[in-house]
């Protein structure tokens, strides 16, 4: 099940056999109060865009006067937002970067590392990264849209240090992908 198929579908026990024109402000914030409810501020904030996108389609089929989510815009309580620890002073990060060169374990763990660092990619992008979608001589990592979150291809600069890396990581003896995808399995 998708994820607008599972948005809906928390909607649909109340208002899913409905004609939608029949559906009021009251109904749709009832639905996304008891979202709410459950502690899901940011499910309860998507559920909303997501019956909008709904009734903005209704409305310029003929099939509804009116979006009744515009009217509960600021209604919701607003998601607590997490900042995340991040390294953002440089030599902080070549602190990281020293920490990864002195690493004694797997020199494959260690490239992995490394990598990550230096590319920002999500660590399942690297643990299923394949041979072929690296290019050296362009110092390019070209990753597919299937691979990717958001389905959209995504090329990575390599700079000469990470290219390097996926030299180490590969390794002189022609390690193969299958040997380092079970290395960052440790990950």
């Amino acid at each position: 099940m998708g994820k607008i198929e599972w948005l809906l579908s928390l909607a649909r026990p109340t208002i899913g056999a409905r004609l939608i024109a029949e559906i009021t402000v009251p109904e749709v914030l009832g639905i996304l109060r008891a979202v709410e409810a459950r502690g899901r501020h940011e499910t309860a904030r998507r559920l909303r865009a997501t019956i909008g996108q709904v009734f903005r389609y209704a409305v310029a089929t003929g099939r509804a006067e009116s979006d009744p989510t515009g009217a509960l815009k600021g209604a919701l309580i607003a998601p607590t937002v997490q900042h995340r620890a991040a390294i953002i002073e440089p030599k902080a990060f070549g602190g990281v970067l020293r920490a990864i060169a002195t690493y004694e374990g797997a020199p494959e763990t260690r490239a992995a590392l490394e990598l990550a660092a230096l590319t920002f990619v999500r660590p399942g992008e690297l643990r299923a990264a394949a041979w072929a979608e690296f290019d050296l001589d362009a110092a390019v990592w070209s990753i597919p849209s299937e691979k990717m979150k958001m389905k959209r291809p995504h090329r990575v600069p390599l700079a000469p240090r990470a290219a390097a890396s996926v030299c180490i990581w590969r390794g002189p003896q022609g390690m193969t992908l299958w040997t380092c995808r079970n290395q960052f399995m440790r990950l």
